[in-house]
């Protein structure tokens, strides 16, 4: 990968990002896109992203050192995707499409706090509702920012949300979800809940410690788990995700979709991300 500085961007080689499937797979929520640019907010900084073919794109408002330091680990830039996907393909003829359609998708590696909050408000919403809820969130309690005219907000600092109430939060629209994020918040300051200490802890504890906040269930412990804590043998599942398993690979039981999902080792994140975004996509029913 090679990374050339011009005067007020950066343009990245040799990475292969396909920006739409990245983006909009449901794995995040804050990124838009207008015209040729991608517009979203990383470490309290609003980044533009142009792409300019398959292998390169330009990045603005981020230094050499910032793409390195940041946006590399957050593209999960240091895995071997050509391995990855090579597995995914051999493991069935759906990965194999889903995989040759999508093979630019990146699985994104998220700030944890952010990525939790995110994901308890996504909670029986869908993708436009949701980004709606963070926006409101982020312009009540996080920091204005601008760049070239574009104006954004942070997402908000513990502190911030730890010092709002339950009102405030039902206020912006997140009805029941008030209750959680403020349980949520006050896990984290109190310390009963540390989100750096569970990227040691194996799934299981590290599900159950996610799980004792009030609101969080498997499903959305195993998003944030996957997306910001580097569990990637985790393969998130609910009631879609359940009836595509059972429409397209005849999976009901317990087991089976437990072997299902060990049959991809490390993987499992992974194939879960493709394939679903897959589906969705491309099977209207």
């Amino acid at each position: 990968m090679n990374i050339k500085e011009y005067t007020d961007f950066i343009r990245i080689s040799g990475a292969q990002i396909d920006f739409d499937a990245t983006f909009f797979s449901g794995q995040c929520f804050r990124w838009r896109k207008m015209d040729d640019f991608y517009i979203g907010i990383v470490d309290e900084k609003i980044i533009f992203i142009k792409p300019q073919d398959e292998y390169t794109f330009d990045i603005y408002n981020c230094s050499p050192d910032e793409f390195k330091k940041s946006l590399y680990w957050y593209f999960d830039l240091d895995k071997d995707y050509d391995q990855i996907l090579d597995r995914l393909s051999k493991h069935d003829i759906i990965l194999r499409e889903a995989v040759e359609k999508y093979r630019g998708m990146r699985l994104l590696n998220q700030e944890p706090f952010e990525c939790m909050i995110s994901f308890i408000i996504s909670q029986n919403n869908n993708i436009k509702r949701i980004q709606l809820l963070i926006e409101r969130l982020c312009q009540t309690f996080g920091k204005k920012i601008t760049y070239k005219g574009y104006v954004a907000w942070s997402f908000p600092a513990e502190d911030s949300l730890f010092n709002a109430s339950i009102d405030d939060f039902k206020q912006l629209g997140l009805g029941y979800r008030a209750e959680y994020i403020k349980d949520a918040v006050e896990k984290i300051k109190n310390g009963t809940v540390n989100l750096n200490e569970l990227v040691d802890l194996d799934v299981q504890e590290a599900r159950q410690v996610l799980k004792s906040i009030k609101g969080i269930g498997d499903k959305v412990a195993d998003c944030i788990l996957l997306y910001s804590l580097q569990k990637y043998n985790i393969f998130p599942i609910d009631r879609w995700v359940r009836r595509v398993l059972k429409e397209f690979y005849r999976l009901e039981t317990k087991e089976q979709i437990k072997n299902f999902i060990e049959s991809f080792g490390d993987l499992a994140g992974y194939a879960q991300l493709f394939l679903f975004h897959y589906i969705r996509n491309n099977y209207k029913n």
